[in-house]
């Protein structure tokens, strides 16, 4: 695992490559909420949050890379 943290360093400190990724990342966020206001059941409801939390925890990727080496 280490070694893939060390290879994702480029990436994350390409200012630009980094930005356009992390606003990906917050539009599909913003999507999976909206679809967490109108879901009608709990087994949707906990998939949505499960993919809101993995997608905030891929915002946090500078800082775990970064903070490996």
């Amino acid at each position: 695992m280490q070694h893939n943290i060390k290879r994702l360093s480029t990436f994350v400190n390409d200012k630009e490559a980094y930005e356009c990724f992390v606003d990906e990342i917050k539009l599909e966020i913003s999507q999976y909420q909206k679809s967490l206001e109108q879901a009608n059941d709990a087994s949707s409801m906990y998939r949505l949050q499960g993919n809101i939390l993995a997608l905030r925890r891929l915002l946090h990727l500078k800082e775990k890379v970064n903070g490996s080496n």
